[in-house]
């Protein structure tokens, strides 16, 4: 098997990360009510309309998240890559 660069993965990770939360953060911005429909519904009628914000957006509020989502997804790829790596050393190819 071929061994992950952690650092080329947890970059990737990274990357796709932050992207996907620029795009919600916008999706969110421009349809807010919309937003937390798509959303409710993955949590089967949870309720989350009580999340609803009439709050102004601030850039700071969007960096830290931009920045949260960004390094949880760095760390995330990172460990992905270690794990693949350790569990590829071990992993015994049966020929039947």
């Amino acid at each position: 098997m071929d061994r992950l660069n952690s650092w080329r993965t947890g970059s990737a990770l990274a990357l796709a990360a932050g992207t996907a939360s620029l795009i919600c953060a916008l999706a969110i911005f421009l349809f807010q009510d919309g937003m937390i429909s798509f959303v409710n519904a993955w949590f089967h009628g949870l309720g989350l309309t009580i999340l609803r914000s009439d709050k102004p957006w601030i850039l700071g509020g969007l960096a830290y998240g931009l920045f949260g989502a960004t390094l949880t997804g760095f760390l995330n790829g990172a460990l992905f890559a270690c794990s693949y790596n350790l569990v590829s050393k071990y992993n015994v190819s049966q020929s039947h």
